[in-house]
Formats: structure tokens, sequence, C-alpha cells
């Protein structure tokens, strides 16, 4: 039997941007400059707008197609 791989679900990014965050803010001391910070919120404003593109794209397909597996009841 053939795997789908299916794009990450809305946790999965949620889950993704924050393992991000903790390890950047992990590696910062208490001294940290300012564009250590500034790099911190990009990767966090990142995550959240591959979340926000992620499920766009999902709406769409669910919109031409709904009986796709991807398009069945949300969390």
């Amino acid at each position: 039997m053939r795997e789908t791989l299916l794009p990450l679900s809305r946790g999965g990014l949620m889950g993704l941007a924050l393992t991000a965050t903790v390890l950047l803010a992990g590696c910062m001391s208490e001294g940290s400059s300012t564009e250590s910070l500034y790099r911190q919120n990009m990767v966090s404003e990142t995550a959240l707008n591959a979340q926000i593109m992620s499920d766009r794209a999902r709406d769409q397909r669910c919109r031409r197609d709904p009986a796709r597996r991807e398009c069945g009841p949300r969390d």
C-alpha cells in the first residue's frame, strides 16, 4: 500500500514554531543584543506566516475537492 505524505497540521506547525523559538531562546545569554532578539522574532513570524499560507492552501484544495482525506473535521 502506498503511503502519502500530508502537510503538517496546524498543531504541527505551531509545535515547529515553538521548538524553533525555544531553541533560539536557549542559545541567548542574559546580555543578548537587539539583533538576537530581532532574529528570534523573525523566526516566530516566519513560522506563523508559513502556518497561515498552509491553512489557506488546504482550504483552497478542500473547496476544489471536499472528498480529500485532509478535508475531514478539524481538531
